[in-house]
């Protein structure tokens, strides 16, 4: 096999659609998958295209389709060399199928017939499926965390104003109050602005241990002074570290407060394992209410249960972040909150 033929093979195997442009923009070569993409979406004319000016038929439609234009102004520029690549993405939507595809233009430099260029569409459905998922989630989740704000400010700024005026009149445990309280309103409003920052999460290597300690420590300023907890293992997780301290605060107080009923005193034990992290507590058993507000549902407005707001909330943001969100008895004698999927560093 010689070489033309070797990379025509090459060209013909390879899985995106390929064209090759002369220097007119006239289609002087297609693949198969060219070829079989015309064939199944019922393309007027021959499914090689041999011979089309793929320019002109991007300039007919630069009226009705913006990229269109876009595209031909790029492919022109890297057949006259003025550029070495241009990308570009784009939909390619059917009446019964969403597509998305990414272009790539390069240029062909030939000592005997001048300069082609190489015309590349690469499938991206599957990543901006992915994209639009987690814009999905991370607008259910900004909304979740509106709600929740606008219903924390109006009972945080009316508790407040009481604990300053218990605390003009001295008294050490209202000003204690009045500091917990200013801490708590701190964290409301670091929630909105988490909720208002752009559709995409800011992954960061993130120390495990130091984390649940300052989660721990936020989640114990409303009563659960009694509580005590131990950490089991340790290491570098990949996450946004933000909505991290999020999660392990909603975990943290969901334990306090099923714990409740049985006295203010609990013990919990976080530990790691290879594919995430799990929190257990000694309170009672998990219950019906727990073990759906960490399943998904679509019936659940937001994917919300307002029976069980921690627990969604954890949830949302395991979601966001391709976890797996259980639970489970614990070896404590009551329920362990395990996560999966989290990429350790």
């Amino acid at each position: 096999m010689d070489d033309v033929s070797l990379i025509e093979r090459g060209f013909e195997e390879f899985p995106a659609t390929i064209a090759l442009l002369d220097r007119h923009g006239d289609i002087v070569y297609t693949n198969r998958a060219w070829r079989t993409f015309a064939d199944a979406n019922d393309y007027v004319g021959d499914p090689d295209s041999t011979g089309v000016n793929y320019l002109d038929v991007c300039d007919a439609a630069r009226e009705v389709d913006e990229i269109a234009g876009v595209v031909a102004d790029g492919i022109r520029a890297v057949l006259r060399g003025d550029r070495d690549l241009f990308t570009a993405e784009y939909p390619c939507h059917s009446p019964t199928v969403y597509r998305w595809f990414a272009l790539r233009v390069v240029q062909v430099d030939t000592p005997r017939h001048g300069n082609f260029a190489l015309v590349v569409h690469l499938d991206i459905t599957d990543r901006r499926l992915a994209e639009l998922q987690v814009n999905e989630k991370n607008e259910h989740l900004a909304a979740l965390v509106g709600a929740l704000a606008s219903e924390l400010r109006t009972n945080l700024t009316t508790a407040i104003e009481a604990a300053e005026r218990l605390a003009s009149l001295d008294g050490d445990a209202a000003v204690a109050l009045s500091e917990s309280l200013s801490r708590i309103e701190s964290l409301v409003e670091w929630g909105i602005d988490a909720a208002e920052q752009p559709s995409t999460l800011d992954l960061a290597p993130v120390g495990f241990r130091e984390h649940v300690a300052q989660a721990w420590a936020v989640a114990s300023l409303d009563g659960a002074n009694d509580a005590s907890y131990r950490v089991v293992g340790d290491g570098t997780l990949l996450a946004d570290t933000h909505l991290l301290g999020l999660f392990l605060v909603a975990l943290f107080t969901n334990c306090f407060e099923r714990n409740a009923p049985s006295g203010p005193s609990s013990d919990v034990v976080v530990g790691t394992t290879a594919d995430g992290f799990y929190v257990d507590d000694d309170g009672p058993h998990p219950s019906s209410e727990e073990r759906a507000a960490t399943a998904a549902s679509p019936n659940q407005l937001l994917g919300v249960d307002y029976d069980s707001l921690h627990l969604s909330t954890a949830r949302r943001i395991a979601d966001l972040h391709g976890w797996q969100l259980d639970v489970a008895d614990s070896e404590l004698g009551g329920a362990r909150f395990e996560v999966r999927g989290v990429v350790w560093k």
